[in-house]
């Protein structure tokens, strides 16, 4: 319905022949055609009948005339013979006359002064010749020759031709009229109005409004019906449609939310231990990534603790792995709820947790690490043995940007690492700082140094 919309909406030509144009165009060359070959053949009809009564009247005057210059011929009598060829010639109808004896000489001949040199002549001269031999008691005595001029019929001709285009024009005038006026009433007007009801009743969104007003009974009556129901028919279709569409829509959009919602779980479920519901490894690697790249671009500090549950092993062995599974869940709820909600908490793989804490420095970290440490001592687990077991953590703690020097995630992570395990080999149940641990070496260093010397 849309084309239908753009089609009767887009700018009408300037100059562009109508229906009416069109057929009065075409109707005015068949009529012209039709009685041009009328009339051509109408006038040589005409030309050929006035051609047979000339025939007809000159052979009936010859023989008349032929039969009157019998004896004149006899005779020799020549004076008699010129007078009546004058007197023929003065006639409109006969232009040439001439008589001969048996012998072929003349003996008068009247007409234009140019044709007296011969017969043939004459007859090139668009004269109709007429011979009659002059007879008496059957005995040829001469010969009658007369030209009748054909003057007057081309006059007649030219003034039937004018005729015959005056009658013509006039036919074809009121022909042309009549069938303008028919062709504007019967085709043009129901044309112009569909047309119209087409171009202004269509709505914004493609469906056509109302019927076409026209109620005649001839086929353009039936076509506004055949019409009118086809409309209805494409508007009712246009409506299912729409209605189809909106609702493909909307199960279209509440899949694209399940797609977005599915997308999301899945992107969670990437990056979260399924046993604590923790952050996992991959992630810390991506946090790590990004936040030791800021620290090395702007000096922000951040700080890692490596925490790790001591003796698991001896609790997984001694309750079984389903206790142990309940220990790491404890631990990851306690642990969650005593840290800030921009640190990152982290299950790095078996017993092992990560918290990277955002923008806190070295006292910061330890203060942190030291809540999480008590909180975790003082948290009795009583799984169903009836036992109540004491859990204890070691921690190590690393914090960037270190002194005069970039860090890579690579090298912090080695170093908190180190710090968790100089916890775990030191007693456990404590907290222990890289930095610490370097200068502890530092000085342990010295001291040996010191005693060699001494």
């Amino acid at each position: 319905m849309t084309l239908l919309t753009a089609a009767y909406t887009a700018r009408v030509p300037r100059f562009r022949l109508g229906i009416r144009q069109k057929v009065l165009l075409v109707l005015l060359i068949v009529l012209l055609t039709a009685l041009g070959v009328s009339g051509w053949l109408a006038l040589h009809e005409e030309k050929a009948n006035l051609l047979k009564e000339i025939d007809q009247r000159g052979s009936y005057i010859g023989r008349f005339v032929a039969k009157s210059m019998a004896f004149s011929v006899v005779g020799y009598d020549y004076h008699t013979i010129q007078l009546l060829l004058d007197e023929l010639t003065s006639s409109d109808e006969i232009d040439y006359a001439k008589v001969t004896n048996v012998k072929g000489n003349t003996m008068g001949e009247s007409g234009f002064a140019g044709w007296r040199t011969g017969v043939e002549q004459v007859a090139s001269q668009g004269l109709m010749m007429f011979t009659n031999n002059i007879q008496i008691d059957n005995e040829t005595v001469g010969t009658l020759h007369l030209g009748f001029s054909t003057t007057h019929i081309m006059k007649h001709m030219e003034n039937q031709k004018f005729t015959l285009l005056k009658r013509e024009a006039l036919v074809i005038l009121l022909i042309a009229l009549g069938e303008f006026l028919a062709l504007s009433y019967i085709i043009v007007r129901p044309v112009g109005k569909i047309t119209d009801y087409l171009r202004s009743n269509v709505d914004d969104s493609g469906k056509l409004v109302g019927n076409i007003p026209l109620v005649s009974n001839d086929e353009f009556g039936q076509l506004a019906h055949q019409f009118n129901a086809l409309s209805k028919q494409l508007n009712e279709a246009n409506d299912k449609l729409h209605s189809k569409i909106e609702s493909a829509d909307k199960r279209l959009l509440k899949a694209n939310q399940q797609l977005k919602q599915l997308n999301n779980e899945f992107k969670l479920l990437s990056i979260t231990d399924p046993l604590t519901g923790l952050f996992n490894r991959r992630h810390f690697d991506e946090l790590m990534e990004a936040e030791v790249g800021l620290s090395n671009r702007h000096g922000n500090p951040n700080s890692i603790l490596l925490i790790d549950i001591d003796s698991f092993k001896a609790i997984n062995d001694t309750y079984g792995h389903y206790v142990g599974d309940l220990v790491l869940k404890s631990i990851a709820r306690t642990l969650q709820k005593n840290l800030r909600h921009t640190d990152a908490i982290c299950r790095i793989g078996g017993e092992e947790f990560a918290v990277l804490c955002k923008r806190t420095d070295k006292p910061g970290a330890m203060e942190t690490a030291e809540k999480l440490r008590a909180a975790v001592e003082t948290t009795l687990l009583v799984p169903e043995t009836d036992s109540e077991l004491t859990i204890t953590i070691s921690i190590g703690v690393a914090s960037i940007p270190y002194q005069a020097k970039n860090t890579t995630p690579e090298q912090l992570y080695k170093d908190v690492d180190t710090a968790m395990y100089y916890s775990k080999n030191n007693g456990r149940n404590r907290i222990t700082h890289i930095t610490d641990l370097h200068q502890e070496d530092s000085t342990t260093e010295l001291t040996n140094r010191m005693n060699k010397e001494g």
